[in-house]
């Protein structure tokens, strides 16, 4: 019997055969639907806010048909050479827009109503990022240190418009993703360790003059030793070494000038963690009423409306930023468990997609770029409701409440599995032309 006429395994030809499921990742959809299922019925029942809980749920279903169909498009759509422009100004222009006629709430303009619909364009900048930063990196990695600048140029004008909105902690977001993608198209970790070393001597001057001292030193030495050898000899590299060592030492002494850019409310949310006890009743009263919710909760939680915490609405904002605190005390320390199992295993499966769509650059740095903001929004919103992270109002995916947010986190997963439909319609051909 020759090759042509040889049978496909069956394994082969059931892909086939039902390739309206092929690149379905069932661990992907089966988290996502625990984290609505959570959220929603915490919004419905825990956090007394069932207006909240209609909108979301309405939210939700046409977020559903967004994932759905984003999952059957190729994500190739979103990194063409003509889209790519076009999301990017129309997405500067919705910045620019929100900031002369934006819906302000709470000290901050972040909402633009648009006829019946309201929407928070830095929510959407994220995908836009992602989108352009995978379109760029893919024709262009990293090959030089000084190519990351040219990423860092494209990044900084939606970065700078929603941090003037004020949104901190979307800026630092797209930090996140920027750092992320950057390191997977090409960026060696002393490349990043450079970038964000002015970053940390910022912290460490207002923390300990000593250690700042002791961490330039230290960077100094790594850098000289290790820092692109292949690239540059030895007196470029001690040249580029006092530049950065000399950037660190000016980031660290101009940190009083660069604090006064922060509002007022900012600079009590990057301080209060540290010691929330200094000021019990204003800066650290998210933080402390946070965790005396989490540690009354217990291995079982109080259960779904019984909350001391959430029901006498000592928690503030506890149906969007602070939903994890009404989720430990309600749920219970179980389900928190399996609320952060549930997202790293959504992270963890992106970036498997990102390792196995290597072969196609746009669709695996895509895949990365969306685990970093997921990984970040996760990450600084847990940390800030368990009191290891400074409060920078960062939605928790999926679970706090937000139509804009959660239509994004929605579609990122269906663009997530589009990527991964990508990866296994190739590999199918590549073992269907491997057995003929």
């Amino acid at each position: 019997m020759n090759s042509l006429s040889r049978p496909l395994p069956i394994n082969v030809f059931l892909r086939q055969v039902f390739s309206f499921a092929t690149g379905i990742d069932w661990w992907i959809l089966a988290s996502t639907a625990f984290l609505i299922f959570v959220g929603l019925n915490t919004l419905r029942f825990s956090a007394q806010t069932y207006g909240y809980f209609t909108k979301q749920m309405e939210f939700m279903w046409v977020g559903v048909a967004f994932m759905l169909l984003l999952s059957r498009v190729p994500y190739q759509l979103f990194v063409n050479r003509w889209t790519v422009p076009i999301m990017y100004i129309v997405n500067l222009v919705l910045l620019v827009a929100v900031m002369l006629k934006g819906h302000t709430a709470q000290g901050a303009q972040r909402w633009l109503a648009l006829g019946p619909v309201t929407l928070q364009p830095s929510e959407i900048a994220k995908l836009v990022v992602i989108f352009t930063l995978s379109a760029w990196l893919a024709s262009r990695p990293i090959r030089s240190f000084f190519d990351i600048f040219k990423v860092l140029a494209i990044i900084l004008p939606p970065a700078i418009l929603v941090f003037k909105q004020p949104d901190l902690g979307t800026s630092l977001t797209f930090g996140a993703v920027f750092f992320g993608m950057t390191f997977w198209a090409g960026a060696t970790l002393f490349d990043v360790l450079a970038l964000l070393s002015p970053l940390i001597s910022l912290i460490l001057n207002s923390v300990n003059i000593e250690w700042w001292h002791y961490f330039m030193g230290t960077l100094g030495v790594l850098l000289l030793l290790f820092w692109r050898r292949a690239n540059w000899n030895f007196w470029i590299r001690l040249l580029m070494v006092i530049v950065i060592v000399g950037g660190n030492y000016a980031a660290g002494e101009a940190r009083p000038h660069l604090w006064g850019l922060l509002k007022e409310y900012q600079q009590k949310r990057l301080t209060s963690f540290v010691n929330p006890y200094d000021d019990p009743r204003g800066s650290g009263y998210h933080i402390l009423q946070s965790l005396i919710a989490i540690g009354s909760g217990g291995p079982d939680g109080a259960g779904l409306g019984k909350g001391n915490q959430s029901q006498g609405a000592f928690i503030p904002e506890r149906h969007t930023d602070f939903i994890f605190a009404v989720v430990g005390e309600e749920w219970g320390f179980k389900i928190a468990c399996l609320v952060v199992l549930a997202y790293g295993t959504i992270c963890m499966r992106a970036l498997m997609i990102a390792h196995q769509s290597r072969g196609e650059p746009a669709g695996s740095l895509m895949a990365l770029g969306l685990m970093c903001m997921f990984l970040f929004h996760v990450f600084l919103n847990i940390g800030m409701v368990i009191g290891i992270m400074p409060v920078a109002g960062v939605p928790l995916p999926f679970l706090s409440y937000g139509g804009t947010a959660l239509l994004v986190d929605l579609s990122s997963i269906g663009i997530l599995l589009s990527v991964k439909r990508g990866a296994a319609i190739d590999k199918t051909e590549e073992d269907s032309l491997a057995i003929r």
